[in-house]
């Protein structure tokens, strides 16, 4: 199985590792990976990971409350339904601003809508009850095409074909369930059912609904190469669903056995009227063909749950609170990946250069080195040097410091970072750990 980018959609992520971002530009740029290089670069990489440190801090904190995997005991528990709102929305939107760290898109409707009614090659498909939640949020970053080979059934499965299937090489889904409660009242209110029995039929079958005010769970799954066409297999509650062919193949297949199995049945019985021994043999093979029938439909169903549960287990990458770990890892990278390219190519312009032609030149670089296409976010590289104090500007043009100073500048900016990290645990009166 091969996996391209989709170069028909530019991007801002950046799918090339630090390091080699380094080597590769130096390289491109005509420019010796010296020691001060690689100084600079690491003290930049040290930074951003200081500080992202934090950040993660503060999230895990706020996600103690939502954690389904929490095994520790907080008074955050004790929290007024007001209070734990507050935290709710203070949380959903500090994994917003983080996940666009991280180059992350958020999946519209319109997106999400078409993804859905496309229908899998792989012949598993399922359906999403979206009204089980009060909110779902759904996140990619990295469009790309899987080629597979699959048997052709127009050649009798005989000869294979390659197929080309749009993926998103990674997904973040974040949601949060209904109270089961709020959820069966819908329910009884459209279906005219008893509220009772609705409920108990939901605690059965729906277990991810939530039982109760204190069970506030927030889930968060990070997924890789998921088809558009299966984007429902992230969701808690799919519903496995057999494709048109495999509807027509058992009616087909088992309605005709079925029917020949009466027929016979009635035969027999006729035949064997008289002999009670003749009538329940009769009897006993009609059921034998019903059962084999119904076990036909059961294996596939089974099968279709084998193939989704098999896709779920080699394309999960994490869960909940290592989920969030995750993204504030690949927000840290991207921030020095970002920071890192404006500096070596501004540092290597003889002359100030525009906004425009900074940008311009990074996205060439990644064209003809990696026939890439990406969509520089020249701005926030640029905003990045100016907090740390590296790039100058003047009528529109910039230049940045001088690799020795730089070195200096982002090691004072490393030391104190850490500093105040420390400070900032020292007076933390409500640590995760």
């Amino acid at each position: 199985m091969k996996i391209e980018y989709n170069n028909d959609i530019q991007e801002n992520f950046i799918p090339v590792s630090y390091d080699e971002i380094l080597s590769g530009v130096l390289d491109y740029l005509k420019k010796s990976e010296t020691k001060e290089y690689r100084e600079f670069a690491n003290l930049l990489s040290l930074y951003y990971y200081n500080k992202f440190y934090i950040e993660l801090r503060e999230l895990k904190k706020l996600y103690q409350l939502f954690n389904p995997d929490r095994e520790t005991i907080t008074h955050n528990t004790l929290l007024t339904p007001l209070e734990s709102k507050k935290k709710e929305i203070e949380f959903f939107k500090e994994i917003k601003t983080l996940l666009k760290k991280a180059n992350y898109i958020q999946l519209t409707n319109q997106m999400l809508f078409e993804a859905l009614n496309k229908v899998s090659p792989y012949g598993v498909q399922v359906n999403v009850d979206f009204d089980d939640f009060e909110k779902i949020e759904i996140y990619f970053r990295g469009e790309a095409i899987q080629y597979d080979q699959l048997r052709d059934a127009k050649k009798l499965f005989l000869t294979k074909k390659e197929i080309k299937e749009p993926i998103y090489r990674r997904l973040f889904v974040i949601i949060k369930p209904k109270l089961l409660h709020t959820r069966a009242k819908e329910i009884a209110l459209e279906s005219k059912k008893d509220l009772e029995k609705v409920k108990k039929k939901l605690k059965k079958h729906k277990p991810h609904l939530l039982l109760d005010e204190l069970h506030k769970n927030i889930y968060i799954k990070l997924f890789k190469n998921i088809p558009h066409s299966d984007l429902e297999m992230i969701c808690p509650n799919t519903k496995v669903k057999m494709t048109l062919f495999d509807k027509i193949k058992l009616s087909v297949v088992g309605g005709g056995g079925t029917i020949g199995g009466i027929s016979t049945l009635l035969t027999k019985l006729s035949v064997a009227s008289a002999n009670p021994i003749s009538t329940l043999i009769a009897i006993g093979t009609f059921f034998a063909i019903l059962f084999r029938q119904v076990k036909e439909v059961l294996y596939k169903r089974n099968h279709y749950l084998a193939k989704l549960s098999q896709r779920l287990y080699f394309h999960n990458l994490d869960n909940n609170e290592g989920a969030i770990s995750h993204i504030v890892n690949s927000a840290f990278i991207e921030e020095s990946k970002e920071a890192l390219l404006v500096y070596l190519f501004l540092e290597s312009f003889q002359k100030s250069v525009s906004i425009e032609q900074l940008d311009s030149a990074i996205e060439e670089y990644f064209d003809k080195e990696y026939k890439t296409k990406i969509d520089f976010e020249v701005d926030d590289g640029i905003r990045k040097l100016k907090e740390l104090g590296l790039i100058y500007e003047r009528n529109g043009f910039y230049t940045v410091e001088e690799l020795e100073n730089a070195i200096i500048i982002v090691e004072n900016l490393l030391q104190n970072s850490i500093k105040n990290s420390i400070k900032e645990l020292n007076e933390d009166k409500n640590p995760i750990l």
